[in-house]
């Protein structure tokens, strides 16, 4: 039973691998594309040239075969631009079918790791690295430039396959055919290309990250090995270097002197100035890139002393330090306005026409073409030479934190980046930011101009704080004259500071009138009324028609306290302690009272009245005892005593009227004072009886009633 159940499993399983076989070699037969025919192209025809390279490449054969057919029964007007686009395909097709190799790229074999490493290789490393980052960088770019020729590839494609759709049957649709194969050809190149390009960006940025990793192992495993020997030939290389380092700056001034000489008559004198200009642009370079390497083998020396114990001088190495940080910075400034210039001075040599030069003409845009070539060199060599030093500076800084400590190193560490901070900031300081005419403004002079400005501002407060203090103490009344005083030593304190600031910067204050001149026409237009309250103030502060502390009245009916006066507007302080802006043109131009210009008293009137028939002495000595009890009223200056006048017959009451000086207090509160003396003739009045009357009017009655005679007969009958 079992051998049988055996047998026929595995005569069902045999069967369904046959069948299987034979249902996927089915699937094949359909998958496989039909021939490709230019007047039957789909959208999804180009799959025709997909799959193994042995059957695309057949099937390319089969499809030129056929499409030389195509062109040749082509008619004679179209003839010549079909036979043009099947040899545009024919070497699209060879092209993509070239780009079809499955073939791995090689990598790039990283440098063996070692146990330790010395100063030289840990800069071969970083050269390494560098050139890997430069290939990385440079992949990049063709793959960003390839995709911008796919995308242009992919436009003509889909414009090639729209004219296809619409072109008529014929000669027309074979010729729309071939035009729609080549773009969508090139479109397939392109596609692979950038694919293979990707590839080998990503290739590249992993070896640049894998040697950049080698670089920092490098550097953390330096041989501490060297001998007195080392340190000889190092300190033979510093005084090299230094040599080297002055000689270019004297190459350097010879160049600038060169520079100088301009003769631009004739074409040769014109190309030998920009051969002295590219010069110059070179030994600037030399300057820099001498400097580096000076740098580079005093790193080296430190290093060397540190690592042999000598008791190196720590001051001087700080310095040094600090020198290395701020040439770290600054050296790679100007290397990209140089690799422009020199750029720009390669290009224009090479796409100089020479067919109708002499020879010195040839001669001189040979020796531009070769000084340009030259500076380019020299920057690539300044950007690794800078490199290789901060590479050595970090070996130094490591070696001092092992030599004296990390605390040590750390502090020394962070004393230099202060140090660097401070000097950088000084560098910007220097950088000029505009220019006022000829005259470059930096950082610098405008911090020096805040400075000024603000020392000027302190020392105005200082001196108005100093004078509102003594103006507080002082009795004699001679307040306004120390507000005067002390606005006006502002305004010039004021006016000095900005003359003396935009003198420090080199401003020709000679041009002001040019300034003056604007100004007018400024304040023709905008600025008048500005102006004219700035001038009104002053002349207010002048004439003291108006002063601090003074009641005034202006014909709006503001009334108020003078609060300060300022340089365009003077503040009003209300009886109810509102402050309100006046500009300062309204108290020139319109008219204004002033309660407390000549003195600090003035004389209010009180007017009231009482009943016919009341003694006026009585109502006299009753008002004049009022009027003394009300704390405003001066009573002891002679010929400013309270009085009582009779003034008038009214219809209902005699009328007087109460006259009394009142103190500044009183001056300054009209409404209240006026309340205060009313309140106190009231009380007073009823003390002594006096009656203050009701209005009365007598009504005299002419018609509507008998006469008296007849009236009194009516009564008696």
């Amino acid at each position: 039973m079992n051998t049988t159940v055996r047998t026929i499993c595995l005569a069902f399983l045999l069967g369904s691998v046959l069948f299987a076989g034979a249902r996927a070699q089915e699937n094949e037969a359909d998958d496989a594309p039909p021939s490709l025919e230019l007047t039957k192209i789909e959208a999804g025809s180009w799959s025709y040239f997909e799959g193994p390279r042995d059957e695309v490449e057949a099937r390319i054969n089969d499809f030129l075969a056929a499409a030389e057919r195509k062109v040749a029964d082509l008619d004679a007007a179209n003839l010549e631009t079909g036979q043009s686009l099947l040899a545009a395909v024919r070497d699209n097709l060879s092209a993509y079918l070239a780009l079809r190799s499955d073939d791995e790229l090689e990598l790039q074999a990283l440098p063996q790791p070692q146990i330790s490493y010395s100063l030289d290789d840990l800069l071969r490393l970083a050269a390494v690295a560098r050139d890997a980052q430069k290939g990385a960088v440079a992949e990049q770019l063709e793959v960003e430039r390839e995709q911008r020729v796919l995308g242009g590839a992919t436009r003509r494609r889909d414009q090639a396959f729209k004219d296809y759709v619409d072109a008529a049957p014929g000669d027309a649709k074979v010729i729309a055919g071939l035009r729609l194969i080549q773009t969508r050809s090139a479109q397939a190149i392109s596609t692979r290309r950038l694919r293979l390009l990707t590839q080998s960006q990503a290739r590249a940025a992993d070896y640049a990250d894998a040697t950049a990793e080698r670089v920092i192992l490098a550097g953390e495993n330096l041989a501490t090995t060297p001998d007195e020997a080392d340190l000889e030939r190092i300190l033979d290389a510093v005084v090299e270097n230094a040599e080297a380092a002055e000689e270019a700056r004297k190459t350097l001034r010879t160049a600038e002197l060169e520079a100088t000489e301009l003769d631009l008559d004739t074409p040769n004198g014109r190309s030998q100035q920009r051969l002295f200009q590219q010069q110059l642009i070179d030994a600037q370079v030399g300057v820099a890139l001498a400097d580096v390497n000076l740098a580079k083998t005093q790193a080296r020396r430190w290093w060397t002393e540190l690592q042999l114990d000598t008791d190196p001088n720590m001051d001087e190495l700080q310095d040094q330090a600090l020198v290395w940080s701020q040439l770290i910075r600054t050296a790679p400034l100007n290397l990209p306005d140089w690799q422009q210039d020199s750029q720009a001075e390669l290009l224009s040599v090479q796409t100089m026409d020479r067919s109708g030069m002499n020879r010195a003409s040839r001669r001189l845009l040979d020796e531009r073409l070769a000084a340009a070539q030259a500076t380019l060199a020299d920057i690539a060599g300044v950007e690794d030479a800078v490199a290789d030093l901060e590479l050595l500076a970090a070996a130094v800084d490591a070696a001092v934190a092992e030599s004296s400590g990390a605390f040590s190193s750390w502090l020394q560490s962070a004393s230099r980046q202060v140090q660097s901070v401070y000097n950088r900031a000084v560098g910007l300081a220097d950088v000029t930011l505009f220019h006022i005419g000829d005259t470059p403004v930096t950082g610098r002079d405008i911090f020096r101009m805040l400075v000024i400005l603000l020392v000027a501002y302190l020392l105005s407060r200082g001196i108005r704080y100093a004078l509102r203090r003594f103006s507080e103490k002082d009795t004699t009344g001679n307040q306004a004259t120390l507000y005067t005083l002390s606005r006006l030593t502002h305004y010039a304190i004021i006016i000095i500071a900005i003359v003396v600031a935009l003198s420090s910067i080199g401003l020709d204050l000679s041009k002001l009138a040019l300034v003056a001149g604007a100004l007018s026409v400024g304040i023709g237009f905008g600025l008048q009324s500005i102006v004219s309250n700035f001038v009104s103030g002053l002349i207010i502060l002048f004439e003291h028609t108006l002063r601090v502390g003074d009641y005034i009245e202006l014909d709006t009916g503001l009334t108020g306290t003078v609060k300060a006066i300022n340089v365009r507007s003077t503040l009003i302080n209300t009886n109810d302690n509102i402050d309100i802006v006046v500009p300062n043109s309204e108290f020139v131009t319109a008219r204004l009272t002033n309660w407390t210009l000549g003195e600090r008293v003035l004389r209010v009137r009180i007017p009231f009245g009482v009943a016919y028939g009341s003694d006026k002495d009585l109502v006299k000595q009753a008002a004049i005892e009022a009027a003394e009890e009300v704390a405003y009223t001066l009573t002891h200056i002679k010929r400013r005593r309270p009085d009582v006048w009779l003034v008038d017959f009214g219809d209902s009451s005699l009328n007087f009227l109460l006259t009394v000086w009142v103190n500044r207090e009183g001056a300054r509160r009209p409404t209240r004072t006026r309340a205060a003396y009313l309140w106190a003739l009231e009380t007073k009045l009823t003390e002594y009886g006096i009656e203050i009357p009701f209005p009365q009017r007598d009504l005299n009655l002419r018609s509507g009633f008998p006469p008296p005679a007849v009236a009194a007969e009516s009564t008696e009958d």
